[in-house]
């Protein structure tokens, strides 16, 4: 197509100018943004010179407040150094504008251009400029033709002009290709590694239950994958969450949403912590004044590049015992309660860069759900744990008998509630002792164990019977009651009308399929009281006749009743538990018998129980 010379058309840029501002091209810009002046550019303009006899040919590229020269040949000084010029000093700018070639013939006399400065500064006369085009097809600027004398350009001129024009753009929309590549690279690469963050949180977030497990999983995470030094969490203290009717969102004044009187954020401490600033201040105030508080009252993330940074902003809040220079504060949120701030260090002076923001805002978010989690856990532990003491009795004293009983809960919320002891002074005088276990470790199960315990309690107190005649009626009004639930138990008496009784004490009781008590004698040996043939569960067979068992306890002697929870481990057979218990029975014989069942557990309990505990012990004197 051939190029024609118009004179006499409108000014341009009243028609297109004002889209320059989206003409930047990236693709001879490297990250930074600065221009890569690649000298392959000087050759296109060389070859327009040589082709077209000109003193002077220029590749550029038009932007916002300038045009400039990646490709430039016979220039004056400073701009063949500069490499650019002020549109006032453009004609390719006319070029983008219009999306069309323009030819000027005398720069002077044409009204598009007569009062452009380059006609004075530069020496432009007679002008040919085509369009170059980036990998997107957007006009970016023009490869042209500069004359400092009047011209008429031929159509050969232009043609050669047009397809040297047309291998620049080739050339420019292979190298936008290239950078788009390298860029959904990087974007791709920082994906990937974002996901890894969040994944390794997740997978940590996973195991945990408490506050300080999520605090003790972020300073791992984030140390490893985002080279922090030190996270912390700080959380509103009581540990309560923003109602949804004063959501951050919704607060006129993040001041005054937070106006509750000496309301704080308090550190939570995770294991193996060593951010001793993080301790001294580990209550800071609910406000504006402090960079935690006033995170939480902004309610937005707040980056700091340097320590320096946020002391400009709080210069009251002592720094000396500060470590770390770059920071990040971010809110723990959800949709409609905010729990507390997040704060991360890092080692040196540093701008988090917006990808790096983004996963760490991701990371506070699956943080926010985290601790929403382990906070609900922990109401419901707290009032499943009341429930269970509720439910636990207060021992009697009977005369030359010392009782001790201990319950532990399970570390996990859903393995919490079978488990019970009881005991209580006959009317005939004899002390009953009872322990036992209801199938099933939940809020249900709980319920059942109360329900079991009650009647028992109220058969010992009420029908003068035997053990087994006391856990067979147990039997038949659970059938009766239509409760469907399954208990192992022991039930024992202490009897005081025997012949043992002078010197010693006697012990019978039944056992429905429960692990068998431990008899420790005053000189530390030890007797399991197991019957060859231990009678069923509780609730399997309400009709089934059941057996008593008898021993003689001498003087000085401890019974120690217990649930499987202290012996029984997942991986590894029941007389293993029961052998670490004998030992341990055996070590500790000499201790009152407070202090016995204590240290019996620090033995055998000493990581997250997968199930609860009870445990019974009577001195005999």
């Amino acid at each position: 197509m051939t190029l024609s010379p118009a004179n006499d058309v409108g000014d341009p840029l009243d028609d297109g100018l004002g889209d320059l501002s989206t003409t930047r091209s990236d693709v001879i810009y490297d990250s930074s943004g600065d221009p890569l002046l690649d000298r392959s550019f000087d050759r296109y303009a060389r070859l327009v010179q040589h082709a077209l006899g000109v003193p002077v040919a220029l590749v550029s590229l038009v932007e916002t407040e300038r045009q400039w020269f990646p490709g430039a040949v016979g220039l004056p000084e400073p701009w063949a150094t500069c490499r650019e010029t002020p549109l006032s000093h453009s004609f390719c700018q006319h070029v983008v504008a219009t999306r069309e070639p323009l030819v000027v013939t005398d720069a002077r006399q044409d009204s598009r251009v007569a009062d452009n400065l380059a006609i004075e500064d530069l020496g432009v006369i007679a002008y040919a400029g085509h369009p170059l085009t980036d990998h997107s097809g957007t006009i970016i600027g023009s490869l042209c033709a500069i004359g400092h004398e009047p011209r008429e350009w031929t159509d050969h001129e232009l043609d050669v002009l047009r397809d040297l024009a047309d291998a620049c753009s080739t050339e420019l929309a292979q190298r936008g290709m290239r950078l788009v590549a390298a860029e959904e690279a990087r974007r791709s690469r920082e994906l990937s590694q974002r996901s890894q963050v969040l994944l390794s949180l997740s997978q940590a977030l996973a195991e945990t239950q408490t506050t300080g497990d999520i605090a003790a999983a972020l300073s791992q995470v984030t140390t490893e994958r985002l080279g922090s030094i030190r996270a912390g969490v700080w959380l509103r203290s009581p540990a309560r969450a923003l109602s949804s009717d004063r959501s951050l969102t919704g607060a006129t004044s993040g001041q005054d949403l937070f106006a509750d009187a000496g309301e704080t954020l308090d550190f939570v401490e995770a294991p193996s912590h060593e951010w001793q600033a993080a301790r001294e201040y580990s209550s800071m105030p609910l406000n504006e004044n402090n960079p935690i508080g006033a995170c939480l009252v902004a309610g937005r993330p707040t980056y700091y590049p340097s320590r320096a940074q946020q002391t400009a902003r709080f210069p009251h809040v002592r720094t000396s015992a500060q470590i770390g220079e770059a920071r990040a504060f971010l809110p723990l949120a959800t949709r409609s309660q905010v729990y507390g701030v997040l704060v991360l260090l890092w080692e040196d002076v540093r701008e988090i860069p917006d990808d790096e923001r983004i996963t760490i805002e991701a990371l506070a978010a699956y943080t926010s759900q985290a601790l929403q989690r382990a906070l609900l856990f922990q109401d419901r532990m707290d009032a499943l744990v009341t429930l269970q003491s509720a439910l636990m009795p207060r021992l009697p004293r009977p005369e030359n008998l010392t009782l001790a009983a201990r319950y532990l809960p399970a570390a996990t919320l859903d393995q919490i509630g079978g488990d019970w002891f009881d005991a209580v002074v006959m009317p005939s005088g004899r002390t009953a002792l009872m322990i036992g276990d209801v199938i099933g470790h939940d809020i249900s199960a709980a319920a059942k164990m109360g329900q079991v315990r009650s009647m028992l309690r109220a058969f010992a107190l009420a029908v003068p019977e035997t053990p087994s005649e006391s856990v067979r009626r147990l039997d038949l009004a659970l059938a009766d009651l239509e409760m469907e639930t399954m208990a192992s138990l022991v039930y024992a008496q202490i009897l005081e009308d025997t012949p043992a009784a002078a010197s010693g004490h006697t012990l019978q009781w039944t056992s429905a399929g429960h692990p068998p008590p431990l008899l420790v004698g005053a000189d530390g040996s030890i007797t399991w009281l197991e019957s060859d043939s231990p009678d069923a569960l509780v609730g399997v067979a309400p009709d089934l006749e059941r057996s008593d068992l008898q021993a003689e306890i001498p003087g000085g002697g401890t019974v120690l009743l217990y649930t499987d929870g202290l012996v029984e481990r997942r991986d590894e057979p029941l007389e293993t538990g029961l052998d670490r218990l004998g030992r341990s029975a055996r070590a500790h014989h000499h201790l009152d018998v407070e202090d016995f069942v204590d240290a019996v557990l620090a033995d055998l309990v000493h990581r997250r129980l997968d199930d609860d505990v009870a445990m019974l012990a009577v001195r005999f004197s």
